[in-house]
């Protein structure tokens, strides 16, 4: 848990915007007076709420760089943008799904970081990641289990650092086209994120799955732990 946050005002950049979740969260965070930019790599992607206009700005696998001056004045950034190969586990397959769900959220990250050049950069911004509850229980998807577990734990790791608050978010399955096997909606789970973060959560864990809320902490304990003992900042 950490102090209560204040999503008034605050702007928030979002990856994965044109999907089901990113427009969820871009909804409902707009309702909490948040400044929104969509992050999308999907060109013809559109954004209409009746209260404000929602920032686009498109953006490329491997060329995360190319934004980094616009991460400059942003508050949170969401990393949402995921892909699912279902069941395939050819090498395309393994490189697509290692590239996009772990090597560019983590690039991002790392830009993301390099804009805390101040104190109370470091105090007022953040980073939410959506690794999914695929880090403690099966998805049906071997390669998205695998690549979600493993840019959790990288997670996990730059989070010993403290450079500035990451939060996870660990979700069950909604209804979204990398996930039909979802049963809970992306509205529901938006706002049910919103809620949690504005408490104070650090982990946010909305699902269905009772396991995940007992598994998740211990999994996250123990790797939290053997990364400090066996690892050391540079």
């Amino acid at each position: 848990m950490d102090t209560a946050l204040a999503l008034k005002d605050k702007t928030i950049a979002i990856t994965g915007a044109s999907g089901s979740m990113g427009r969820a969260l871009v909804t409902e965070l707009s309702k909490r007076g948040a400044k929104l930019i969509a992050l999308t790599t999907s060109p013809d992607a559109s954004f209409a709420l009746s209260d404000q206009n929602i920032e686009v700005l498109p953006w490329q696998l491997g060329k995360e760089a190319d934004l980094r001056d616009r991460l400059q004045n942003i508050d949170i950034l969401i990393l949402n943008h995921g892909v699912n190969v279902l069941g395939s586990r050819d090498s395309a397959s393994i490189y697509k799904s290692y590239e996009v769900n772990t090597f560019s959220v983590f690039r991002w990250i790392d830009l993301f970081l390099e804009t805390l050049t101040e104190a109370k950069d470091v105090a007022s911004k953040e980073i939410w990641v959506n690794t999914s509850e695929a880090e403690v229980n099966p998805a049906l998807s071997p390669l998205y289990e695998l690549s979600k577990r493993a840019i959790g734990d990288l997670v996990t790791l730059r989070r010993l650092d403290h450079l500035c608050i990451i939060r996870k978010l660990i979700l069950g399955p909604f209804k979204s086209e990398l996930n039909p096997y979802g049963v809970m909606s992306a509205s529901f789970v938006a706002w049910a994120i919103a809620i949690l973060a504005e408490i104070g959560f650090r982990d946010i864990i909305v699902t269905i799955n009772p396991i995940t809320f007992i598994a998740y902490p211990i999994k996250e304990l123990s790797r939290s732990l053997y990364f400090r003992i066996f690892s050391r900042p540079t």
